[in-house]
């Protein structure tokens, strides 16, 4: 049974950054993940929603040029913008992936610290002895200390079924298969304007945007939040080519 000063539970961008530090400590480190190194800051969150927003806001810019000349609105479909999202995660994949390779291949010389990377589930057998399962095998590993970092799932509803087709999380927008003529986004958060944004400026998707609160971004300063709404509403009417797309706030769910 291999010993190791640190396990760190989760790959995602907490767990990754916490292992890397640790490494650079001195520490001999596991680190276990059981589905894509990388987490929320590469796929369905920071990288891809990123990338989206960029790709909306040069849309955005290149429309108000063309408006300007009297020319039709520049479209890019949904096969182009995923190409360009796939691209950017592949990218990052690929980094994170010789990295980790780097620091495994490295032979650590006395008081370096060291890397080990085990793809699977984790379960505690003791507050030291941790049991990590593959669909082909099961192995045992001891650590003096263990980070948690396992991430979060999308908040459903109870009695609604999400089936990432009709009904989405902010997982699952990423798999859609083309510009839905219309979309109702539920949460008025940072996400929720997020997407809302990045919809709207898009060009080719009707936005509405509800919250139960009486204005969108609940959380931030008043001013804050009415400059925002302000400047969707705005973007929105300016986005809307034949009454397909375009952007509603509402309140109230």
């Amino acid at each position: 049974m291999e010993h190791y000063d640190l396990c760190v539970i989760g790959g995602g961008p907490a767990g990754y950054a916490a292992a890397m530090r640790a490494v650079d400590l001195g520490q001999r480190v596991l680190l276990v993940e059981r589905d894509r190194i990388g987490g929320t800051g590469i796929y369905n969150g920071a990288l891809t929603s990123k990338t989206l927003w960029e790709i909306a806001q040069r849309v955005s810019s290149t429309n108000e040029l063309m408006r300007t000349r009297g020319r039709e609105p520049f479209r890019l479909s949904w096969e182009e913008v995923t190409k360009a999202m796939n691209e950017a995660a592949f990218e990052r994949k690929y980094l994170y992936a010789c990295h980790m390779q780097l620091l495994a291949s490295r032979k650590a010389a006395p008081g370096e610290g060291s890397f080990h990377h085990e793809r699977g589930s984790a379960h505690f057998l003791d507050p030291y002895t941790i049991m990590i399962t593959r669909p082909d095998r099961a192995i045992h590993a001891r650590a003096d200390r263990t980070i948690i970092a396992t991430g979060s799932r999308p908040r459903t509803l109870p009695g609604i079924e999400v089936d990432e087709r009709t009904i989405l999380t902010s997982d699952g927008i990423f798999g859609l298969e083309d510009f839905p003529k219309s979309i109702v986004i539920i949460g008025a958060g940072v996400i929720g304007c997020e997407f809302a944004t990045i919809f709207s400026l898009l060009g080719s998707t009707r936005v509405h945007l509800i919250d139960r609160a009486d204005r969108i971004l609940p959380f931030e300063d008043a001013d804050v939040s009415e400059v925002v709404s302000r400047n969707l509403e705005r973007k929105g009417r300016g986005h809307a080519p034949s009454g397909q797309a375009g952007f509603d706030l509402g309140s109230g769910w």
